[in-house]
């Protein structure tokens, strides 16, 4: 099951089978699926990669209640103009219960072993500081309806893989490209509509230095948002894309800020974190905050190591020199990650 990044928080983390979302914004386990299935039923989506996702010759199954989306991402071999969530159930009605299939299995391991892939990275404790690891306290502090206010960059990239949702934890961002600062005014607009539940920002410093000012209305409104920032210097996505189109790097340095001073100066706390043993402090006392009643800010020093490419996996002995594949690895601390190919051929897909 592959979710657009946009419908993250419909399924839970911990469903089996769920691959996550593809293209960029995206989990290893859905790209590689992709590349491989013969069958797809695209149900209520009018997903915008799918040319580049997509293969030309998948069958198609499509349902939707909006005949101008019918076939307008990919040719339907079934078109069906209905409800998606009755279609579904009717579907469930009329089945036959049946084993899992290898193929189902096989993507299962995938999925598995990408998840202790990121649980290794979340909980490495050596080396410069990184993403990771305050994506764990994020996950260990949420509360059980958080809603999760994403910005625009890495870290929804990252929020998207790391971010174990349970089904019932909004995850709400832009849909639209390069919409930076949607972040903190999101969050601003969950808790003044749910003050009863728990709310994050979750930025990095480029689009956190366009809005920062807005800190003084989480202030103002004694609106407690737990305010993350991920402070890596740099528009590391555009970077990233920068770096696979084989371009010069331009205009994605940024100036090192102080966003806890920063904050403080609005009138919130604001809490600096340089290695992995001050965040568990650090998340803690966001979380005192927010119970007394007031927004807090953490800002998050983090390396600019880029996040592994899941769009451009370098893996598959069958596609890479074993050089290639060893360079990837070590790069992405991705020893133990293993190509979905592996799995196929370990339960006798062709």
């Amino acid at each position: 099951m592959i979710t657009t990044a946009l419908g993250k928080e419909i399924i839970p983390y911990d469903f089996e089978s769920l691959l996550g979302s593809a293209a960029r914004v995206a989990s290893k386990p859905a790209n590689e699926a992709l590349q491989q299935t013969d069958l797809m039923l695209f149900v209520g989506s009018n997903y915008p990669f799918a040319e580049a996702m997509f293969k030309p010759d998948v069958k198609f199954i499509q349902i939707d209640n909006n005949p101008q989306v019918l076939g307008k991402r990919h040719k339907t071999d079934v078109a069906i103009l209905a409800d998606a969530k009755k279609t579904l159930q009717k579907f469930i009605d009329m089945g036959q219960t049946k084993e899992p299939s290898d193929w189902y299995a096989a993507n299962v391991d995938n999925v598995t072993n990408w998840h202790e892939y990121n649980d290794h990275m979340m909980n490495r404790t050596e080396g410069k500081l990184r993403f990771e690891p305050a994506f764990k306290e994020i996950n260990r502090i949420a509360e059980k309806d958080a809603i999760f206010s994403i910005d625009v960059g890495d870290v929804t990239q990252n929020a998207v893989r790391l971010l174990k949702t349970n089904g019932h934890q909004p995850w709400i961002t832009s849909g639209l490209f390069a919409t930076m600062g949607v972040g903190l005014p999101g969050s601003i607009a969950a808790k003044l509509s749910y003050p009863d539940r728990q709310v994050f920002n979750l930025t990095g410093d480029g689009a956190a230095a366009m809005v920062m000012q807005d800190l003084s209305t989480q202030v103002g409104y004694k609106l407690p948002v737990i305010n993350v920032v991920f402070s890596n210097e740099a528009l590391g996505f555009i970077e990233d894309e920068q770096e696979d189109d084989s371009h010069e790097w331009f205009g994605i340095s940024l100036p090192q800020t102080d966003f806890a001073k920063v904050a403080e100066a609005q009138g919130m706390l604001g809490i600096t974190v340089t290695s992995v043993d001050q965040m568990k402090p650090a998340f803690d006392k966001a979380v005192e905050e927010t119970k007394a009643g007031k927004p807090v800010l953490i800002d998050v020093k983090i390396t600019n190591e880029r996040p592994i490419p899941v769009e451009k996996l370098t893996l598959d002995p069958d596609k890479f020199d074993q050089k290639t594949i060893d360079d990837f690895k070590k790069r992405y601390y991705a020893e133990d990650l293993v190509p979905l190919s592996a799995f196929l051929k370990q339960h006798g897909v062709k």
